[in-house]
């Protein structure tokens, strides 16, 4: 892809796709959020996550994008979830809110996981996810160079998109290996004439990480997310991350031809970690905004019956 592309690209994401709408009839979904601290939050993407540290856990993420650029991305997410039934079904909680330009979402989704044990702790586990997205768009608000396009007069208003996703993962104490496709159905908004103005499309998730120990103190977690879609281009996620004395996480992350970053995560006490992320982008328009920042709150509850607990959060 030429370069002028990648530029193109990412402004007409942030700028709600202003200068797309002048070459196509239809305005497609981004790709669904997903976060530098993505490990922390794989329940938005993938339901067969629910469940699989063993612990009840609730985590809250705010990612602020490209600060400094009118219009930029603002997403937040909390979730919650844990395992049931001797550590074979997991249930959770997905809420997720997103904001660029005059576009807002809002998605709330229930997420069952079933793990069936294999062998030396190693387990698959199948999930479905279902739910909704609220869609809204004042895009009759916007500045545009054609006052009479009749897509950008036409504003959204509090769109219900019901959907489900579904997903598999193999993991154990020290490794995950899966794939998901969160949203399934292909969800369209019309215009009062009948037009298509907005489209949601379906986005493939492979993901894996592996823990290795450096030395008693030291463990060394590298982790790979990837995502595709029709309407999009393949998106690349690479971290690595350190952990030192089961205390603190210190990590970086980069996305391909897109963006780079930074991260630190600490284990406050048993239960409480707190992280953030620092990232820049790798194209043109990082001139003109401050990075992104990424902050995480995570808690584990107490756990009466330590024998379902399989893995520990610290790592997964």
């Amino acid at each position: 892809m030429k370069f002028s592309n990648k530029i193109f690209k990412g402004l007409s994401r942030v700028m709600l796709g202003i200068l797309f709408l002048g070459f196509h009839p239809v305005l497609y979904a981004q790709q669904d959020p997903v976060f530098n601290q993505y490990m922390n939050n794989l329940l938005t993407i993938q339901p067969a996550y629910a469940g699989m540290s063993g612990y009840v856990n609730a985590t809250a993420i705010s990612r602020i994008q490209w600060v400094g650029f009118d219009g930029a991305p603002q997403t937040n997410t909390f979730t919650i979830q844990g395992p049931f039934k001797k550590y074979n079904v997991g249930l959770g909680l997905s809420l997720i809110t997103d904001r660029f330009g005059p576009v807002r979402q809002t998605g709330l989704y229930a997420d069952y996981a079933f793990r069936v044990l294999l062998d030396d702790d190693r387990y698959i586990a199948f999930g479905m996810k279902g739910g909704f997205n609220r869609y809204e768009a004042l895009l009759s608000d916007l500045s545009v160079h054609d006052p009479n396009d009749p897509v950008s007069a036409f504003d959204i208003n509090k769109k219900y998109l019901p959907n489900f996703g579904v997903g598999f993962m193999w993991h154990a104490d020290n490794f995950f290996l899966g794939a998901s496709v969160p949203k399934v159905f292909r969800n369209k908004i019309n215009s009062d004439s009948g037009a298509t103005v907005y489209q949601e499309e379906m986005n493939f998730y492979a993901m894996g990480g592996y823990v290795v120990d450096v030395t008693d103190n030291v463990k060394f977690k590298p982790t790979i997310l990837a995502r595709w879609s029709q309407q999009t281009p393949t998106v690349v996620d690479l971290s690595a991350n350190v952990l030192i004395s089961e205390k603190v996480w210190i990590g970086a992350t980069y996305r391909l031809q897109n963006s780079f970053g930074l991260l630190f995560q600490i284990y406050v006490n048993s239960g409480v970690k707190l992280g953030y992320a620092y990232d820049l982008t790798t194209f043109r328009p990082s001139q003109f905004n401050a990075g992104t920042h990424e902050f995480m709150l995570s808690y584990d509850f107490p756990v009466k019956r330590k024998r379902f607990c399989r893995f520990t959060p610290r790592y997964f």
